[in-house]
């Protein structure tokens, strides 16, 4: 169960409410099938990846977002 007001979920949350958007992938970049997903629902815009390993989440105390 994920606590209300982790530092690290809102964040991610308030990036997704102003346009942001999940993608599943690994250090090589987002998974293939995400992408086609994005460049179906976002016009080509300039933007930055940001990479968020699965550790990132491993607080003991929520579950990972994705």
């Amino acid at each position: 169960m994920e606590i209300d007001g982790h530092p690290t979920q809102d964040m991610i949350e308030e990036l997704e409410r102003r346009g942001s958007l999940r993608l599943d992938g690994t250090t090589s970049g987002p998974d293939p099938e995400a992408l086609r997903f994005l460049a179906e629902r976002a016009p080509d815009i300039k933007g930055l990846w940001l990479f968020l390993p699965q550790e990132t989440w491993r607080t003991g105390f929520d579950e990972s977002p994705i």
